[in-house]
C-alpha cells in the first residue's frame, strides 16, 4: 500500500493518492488529514524543515514514542484505533512504514508513504538503499506534478485549526510552561527529551508534568491523550471533505 500527502505549512494535508484496499482504511486516512495528523512524526518533521530524504517512520519520531503508554494508546485506544506511530481510527494494523519526503518549497512538503505488512518482512536496509537511490526521479516527479496541479490545491483552503487547538490545548488552565510540557507529551517525547529540548531540569519537568495532569485531573498519559482528542470532538473538527483534494490521479 501507498499513499501522497502534500503538506502545506501549518495546516491539514492534502491527500493526492491512496492505494489502502478497504473503505474503511481509506476511512482512516480521513481520520488523518482531519485531526491526528498533528501528532504525526513525518508532519512535526516537516514543520521543522525535514530535508530531501528516505525515512523510517522511527527514525522521526520522538525517543519514547514507540516505548510509553502513550504508544500503546497509540496501538488500541478507548476509540478503537489502531497504530502505525500515530493514532488514526480505521487505519489498518500490522504495517511497517517507509517515507519519502520531497520539499517543494513555499513551507510545502511531498510525503510519499510506503507500507509492508510487518509479518511479510516490512522493509529492510536494501529497500531503503534501493529508494535512495532512485530519490532524484520521485523529487524530479513529484516537484513537476506539483508545477502542474498545484492550482487545483487552491479549492482546498489552508486549515490550520487542528494546529492552534493544539498549540492552545490546556489554556488557560496550566501555565505557558506547563503547557509545553504536555505539548511534548503529546508527541512522545520523554521527560529526559522534554528536559533537552526546553533546557530544564529532569526534575523540573517531572514537576510540571505533574502539576499539569492534577490541573486537568488525569493521572496517564493515555488519559491525556483520550482529552486532546475529546477536545477535537467538542470544537466539532469533523472529518471533511476539504482534507481530500481531487486531482485526478
Amino acid at each position: 500500500m501507498a499513499a501522497i500527502f502534500v503538506n502545506r505549512g501549518r495546516s491539514s494535508p492534502l491527500c493526492i493518492f491512496e492505494s489502502f484496499p478497504t473503505q474503511k482504511a481509506k476511512s482512516g486516512v480521513r481520520n488523518y488529514t482531519s485531526s491526528t495528523y498533528v501528532l504525526n512524526p513525518f508532519y512535526q518533521a516537516h514543520l521543522a524543515g525535514i530535508e530531501a530524504g528516505v525515512y523510517r517512520i522511527g527514525d522521526l519520531a520522538p525517543d519514547d514514542f514507540f516505548n510509553t503508554d502513550l504508544h500503546r494508546t497509540f496501538q488500541v485506544t478507548t476509540s478503537d484505533t489502531e497504530e502505525i506511530g500515530f493514532v488514526t481510527e480505521n487505519w489498518p494494523e500490522g504495517l511497517e512504514e517507509l517515507d519519502i519526503a520531497i520539499p517543494l518549497g513555499d513551507s510545502t512538503t511531498a510525503e510519499v508513504d510506503i507500507f509492508q505488512p510487518a509479518n511479510k518482512g516490512g522493509f529492510d536496509d536494501t529497500h531503503i538503499a534501493a529508494l535512495e537511490l532512485n530519490l532524484p526521479i520521485f523529487c524530479g516527479a513529484m516537484r513537476k506534478f506539483w508545477s502542474l496541479k498545484r492550482h487545483d490545491s487552491d479549492a482546498q483552503p489552508v486549515d490550520s485549526r487542528i494546529d492552534e487547538l493544539f498549540e492552545n490545548f490546556g489554556k488557560p488552565t496550566l501555565s505557558n510552561r506547563e503547557q509545553e510540557v504536555i505539548q511534548y507529551v503529546l508527541k512522545g517525547h520523554s521527560s529526559e527529551s522534554i528536559g533537552y529540548n526546553l533546557e530544564i531540569s529532569l526534575t523540573t519537568v517531572k514537576t510540571h508534568r505533574k502539576r499539569a495532569y492534577a490541573k486537568l485531573e488525569i493521572s496517564s498519559q493515555s488519559e491525556l491523550l483520550s482529552l486532546f482528542l475529546q477536545s477535537i470532538n467538542a470544537n466539532h473538527l469533523e472529518p471533511g471533505a476539504a482534507s481530500q483534494a481531487a486531482f485526478g490521479t
